[in-house]
């Protein structure tokens, strides 16, 4: 269980009271059988300890939340949503829905217009915050959700405590987030901590020279199949003809907000950060799920939830066994593969044996009818033997 420090202590104990809808497991062993029928005989353990050694590195699906549109389907459920960053299409729709971006809704028309993408879906902007704040929200809200906007932000921490200034107590936020490994930041690290700590010290409100340089030494492609088959492509840097020149050319300067990827995650990175942050009691955020990405996608969801709750690690996140535990388990489940093979064999000796002695037996046997047929007896009562079948016979007909 995580607790925030000071005041917000109290708000997290009343918090854990609220009764929300139930989200969907991080692991359903139906769904993950449907969706690998291989594994459809697995009991629950080892189909999870499956998915924990191989299913999550290879993209497995092992639960509807991964899902984007289903796991919608439950902030649908929740009441009152903001959806941040709608862009073209948003993803979720209703009278029960607002929107926030940092464009007017004229504004946002003419930039879709601009991007080549259809405009009849480009909803009413509510909010409009250009500077990315959450001051001119009026409201509380049950749910907030955003798509692939998290790692744009300049200040990641501040973020997240503008969402949790506009959300009721227990209220969740529900995330779509790219992973790093399968889009154009392939190349670039992990984001660390300490790098989310400076920009919010610096209180920062747009992206800095470094953001930028390293999106332009390291992007790679978008497309998140050729990822997912290890084509992750050359880095931009092997693009520039003069590196030294070009690289500096038109570099935004921090007057003007310039979009770009802050912050790249991984759905463990992306768990553990938050973790921390909680703890630091920088922001009111507990963790409630992280899902895995699929294969063949470059996004993981996540929801997380205003307040302390109280639930085991794995029922929030599953943790992939590492390298050295999935060979050690491949030696226990071998060493047990060997003791039936020594159990069947021992079984099949038994059988031979078994056999062996049969085949004596019947030899013995019809050595001991040969030597009767040979007998003197059994010549002097053939012809009674003759007369009892032919009796038999005739009683028969």
């Amino acid at each position: 269980m995580f607790k925030l420090d000071g005041e917000s202590e109290s708000i997290c104990a009343e918090v854990i009271t609220v009764k929300k809808i139930e989200l969907p497991s991080v692991f359903e062993l139906d769904f993950y059988r449907q969706q690998q029928p291989e594994f459809a005989y697995l009991a629950y353990e080892d189909a999870l300890e499956n998915y924990r050694a191989n299913g999550i590195s290879m993209g497995h699906l092992s639960s509807h939340g991964a899902l984007r549109g289903h796991l919608l389907d439950y902030a649908k459920k929740e009441g009152s949503i903001l959806e941040i960053g709608p862009f073209h299409a948003p993803s979720i729709t209703g009278d029960n829905v607002r929107y926030m971006d940092v464009l007017s809704t004229e504004e946002l028309l003419e930039a879709v217009k601009t991007a080549g993408h259809e405009i009849s879906n480009v909803p009413e902007i509510h909010y409009v915050a250009p500077k990315g704040g959450f001051d001119m929200v009026d409201r509380k809200f049950a749910a907030v959700f955003s798509g692939h906007c998290i790692e744009h932000q300049p200040d990641l921490i501040r973020h997240f405590q503008g969402v949790s200034s506009v959300l009721e107590d227990g209220g969740r936020y529900y995330i779509a987030c790219p992973d790093r490994r399968y889009c154009f930041d392939h190349y670039l690290p992990e984001t660390a901590v300490v790098d989310i700590l400076a920009a919010y010290h610096a209180q920062r409100k747009v992206h800095s020279a470094r953001t930028f340089l390293a999106q332009r030494l390291h992007r790679s492609h978008n497309d998140a199949g050729r990822h997912w088959a290890g084509d992750h492509g050359a880095p931009s840097c092997q693009d520039y003809r003069e590196l030294r020149k070009e690289l500096f050319i038109d570099l935004p300067g921090e007057n003007d907000y310039h979009d770009a990827h802050a912050w790249q995650f991984t759905p463990t990175s992306f768990f553990e950060i938050i973790n921390f942050l909680h703890e630091a009691g920088l922001i009111e955020f507990s963790v409630e799920r992280v899902y895995h990405t699929r294969f063949a996608t470059q996004e993981f969801t996540a929801v997380l939830r205003k307040g302390a709750i109280d639930l085991d690690r794995n029922e929030v996140f599953l943790d992939q066994i590492p390298v050295k535990s999935v060979v050690a388990a491949v030696k226990i489940e071998n060493k047990g593969l060997q003791t039936e093979i020594d159990l069947l064999k021992k079984q099949v000796e038994e059988l031979r044996f078994q056999k062996n002695s049969g085949e004596k037996l019947v030899e013995h046997l019809n050595g001991e009818l040969a030597s009767i047929r040979a007998s003197r007896s059994w010549a002097v009562t053939r012809p009674l033997r003759k007369l009892t079948a032919q009796f038999g016979m005739g009683r028969r007909k």
